[in-house]
């Protein structure tokens, strides 16, 4: 929805008689301007989810909104570069310069928000496997390959690799032997 409002208001803008009527309305032109910027911040928002948003699209789907409107935005600036909004005087020099900005610019933009969206895959499956790296190491940490953290009397394991890298059980007052707190001890393991 988002982007259908940035990419179709300028689509609206520059290919219909607006872009005209806001050269000869102040207001107008004012009250254009502020929906281009709030239509962009939008579809900026929609596509990072960097806030806290009531419904979160999949990576895949905000992934490909930017590359159709990235697309769309591109089609359009290539088409201001051929021919200029209608009811205007141009001059071709202006209109070229003004479709190239528009053409680079809005590709300088979509990379901006591609690497956002890049940072934020690789956050996220980063994070998915710590998590499971960090469970699996309390689960077992002689088997994980994670040096297991100091016991409660301030000893340090063993090193990694060697036969006496699992966490030392203690004796008991009877004599019988007792697990650590906070290890599960598993028979056979």
């Amino acid at each position: 929805m988002a982007a259908l409002r940035d990419i179709g208001g300028l689509w609206l803008l520059y290919r219909s008689g607006l872009f005209a009527a806001t050269q000869h309305h102040a207001w107008l032109h004012a009250v254009v301007h502020l929906h281009v910027l709030a239509a962009g911040l939008l579809f900026t928002f929609a596509v990072c989810q960097v806030d806290a948003v009531r419904r979160r699209w999949s990576l895949t789907v905000r992934g490909m909104t930017l590359l159709a409107a990235g697309a769309a935005h591109a089609v359009l600036a290539k088409a201001l570069y051929a021919a200029g909004p209608p009811g205007t005087e141009v001059a071709a020099a202006d209109l070229h310069t003004g479709a190239q900005v528009m053409y680079y610019g809005g590709d300088l933009v979509e990379v901006g928000l591609a690497v956002v969206l890049a940072a934020s895959w690789y956050r996220t499956t980063g994070r998915v496997r710590a998590v499971r790296d960090r469970a699996r190491a309390r689960r077992r940490p002689w088997a994980a390959g994670v040096p297991a953290a100091p016991d409660a009397r301030g000893g340090i394991p063993a090193p990694v690799g060697t036969a006496c890298a699992a966490p030392a059980r203690r004796e008991s007052l009877a004599g019988q032997a007792r697990q650590p707190e906070g290890v599960r001890w598993r028979p056979g393991r």
